[in-house]
């Protein structure tokens, strides 16, 4: 059974997490903010996803630059913990396991205390619930309305929709007295060659999480654009993917080449520590808004983001390198979390034309090359 997107696990994060967050919080006292030490211990809590955990590599730069000497542990869960084992400076990093609750809080109680508990999910009960059993002098997490997840907080910070979650993040910092020098991620690329070729485009087609219809892309515009590329640049068209995307993958190369189109499909083929250099190899990346977003705007790929029912206020590619693409609906956007829409007409999505992806890219091109 998946821990992401789990329909079973959410219901029981809000009906059982609820309740229990409000008991935990008001069993108990909150603290005052304490002095901190040259040498702070600093728990990082954050166990989702793949685009999230990207904003974070930031928010470390940020502590490490306030607080050369700290230690940093990260708490993740499985469905994030490869992309925390590729960002720097953590001292240790804890597997929440989410089929296995009362065994991984167990495990927190026991730790040594620290100075600060820093939470960076916005609305999930359980990292409440980690929060609380978590030993610290001082937790901040995030409030936000119709979540009741704030009660176990020495300071809670509000979670705002008119933010992008990297400057949420930052709010956190602020809470803790930590100074903001406006760090955005920043991923590092191999000189090595990933791929035979001497350039290539990404097409990453697959939006993971919840909301994915609303995410998504035709496959009928996917095939034009690659027509159209490939007459510009004359270089293979590279799709890529997780393990669940394969078969799609797979197929959307197969068409590309019936259709004279040089491509392939390195989904699953490559572990996720090797994908920033993938990416930062490309001559250019063309994305739907998810974690691979994230990943190439990190390593400064020129990047054409396709935006569709999520804001990119609010998660918008953080790049001098990337630029958004979107239909301009006037009910756009309507998901900030991830699972609040219930549209089945994605017209946000099917009204971004392959003309318009063009001119944004011509629109980059003229951007760069200034």
């Amino acid at each position: 059974m998946q821990e992401r997107n789990n329909k079973v696990m959410k219901k029981l994060d809000r009906y059982i997490g609820c309740p229990l967050v409000y008991v935990l919080g008001h069993l108990r006292k909150k603290n005052s903010f304490p002095v901190l030490p040259s040498q702070p211990r600093i728990l990082l809590l954050k166990t989702a996803a793949i685009g999230d955990t990207i904003l974070m590599e930031a928010i470390i730069h940020e502590i490490k630059s306030a607080y050369p000497q700290s230690s940093i542990t990260f708490v993740c869960s499985k469905s994030n913990i490869a992309m925390v084992k590729m960002l720097p400076d953590i001292d240790e990093v804890i597997l929440f396991q989410m089929k296995k609750p009362f065994i991984s809080l167990c495990q927190i109680s026991k730790m040594d205390t620290f100075d600060l508990l820093l939470d960076f999910g916005p609305w999930p009960r359980i990292n409440s619930v980690i929060s609380y059993f978590a030993p610290a002098r001082f937790k901040i997490g995030f409030e936000r309305k119709n979540m009741y997840r704030h009660y176990v907080y020495d300071a809670p910070v509000e979670h705002r929709d008119d933010l992008h979650e990297m400057d949420n993040y930052r709010n956190i910092l602020r809470r803790a007295k930590i100074k903001i020098n406006g760090y955005n991620p920043c991923l590092p690329v191999e000189q090595k060659k990933i791929l035979p070729y001497k350039d290539y485009i990404v097409f990453h087609m697959f939006p993971g999480g919840s909301s994915v219809l609303l995410r998504s892309w035709s496959d009928e515009n996917w095939l034009a654009l690659g027509h159209e590329l490939q007459k510009r640049y004359e270089c293979p068209i590279i799709f890529t993917g997780g393990p669940e995307d394969t078969a799609k993958a797979e197929q959307m190369a197969d068409l590309f080449e019936k259709e004279g189109i040089s491509a392939s499909s390195v989904a699953a083929k490559y572990p996720l520590s090797q994908m920033p250099s993938l990416l930062g190899q490309a001559k250019m990346v063309i994305s739907v808004n998810t974690g691979i977003m994230h990943m190439s705007a990190a390593v400064g790929v020129p990047l054409i983001a396709l935006h569709g029912a999520t804001s990119d206020l609010r998660w918008g590619p953080l790049s001098d390198k990337a630029i958004v693409v979107k239909s301009g609906e006037n009910c756009q956007p309507c998901i900030s979390l991830g699972f609040e829409s219930h549209c089945q007409n994605p017209k946000c999505m099917e009204h971004i034309t392959v003309d318009m992806v063009l001119e944004k890219i011509d629109e980059l091109g003229r951007r760069l090359q200034k």
